[in-house]
């Protein structure tokens, strides 16, 4: 009775932990992650511009919208940044992005006006 129990209980955790894997359930902290890697794609994209030493701060992001492209799931969000030169002053920036899922690949960047 025990040995059975044990192998169902270890069947439903390979099952469990490989449902999870496949994306099918985030996992507690997930939307951290995807925050982050939003916040680092932004700031590596915007700073491979900058020619004046200038650095980059995000500093938000709004009209979030996840939605399905050729079978994919996309991320489309303005993202607002400042670009911080040499003496100090911040310059606010606006821009649309469209990433992938994971938030981790900028697709497509539109600086706003």
């Amino acid at each position: 009775m025990k040995k059975s129990k044990f192998l169902i209980g270890c069947i439903v955790s390979v099952v469990l932990v490989s449902y999870c894997k496949n994306a099918h359930i985030h996992l507690p902290g997930h939307g951290n992650w995807e925050e982050k890697n939003l916040k680092e794609v932004v700031v590596n994209h915007v700073s491979n511009t900058l020619t004046d030493g200038e650095t980059v701060e995000f500093r938000g992001k709004y009209n979030c919208e996840d939605y399905k492209e050729n079978g994919d799931v996309r991320f489309s969000a303005n993202v607002i940044y400042d670009v911080i030169s040499n003496d100090g002053t911040k310059e606010r920036r606006t821009a649309h992005v469209i990433c992938n899922e994971d938030k981790d690949i900028i697709i497509e960047w539109r600086d706003e006006k």
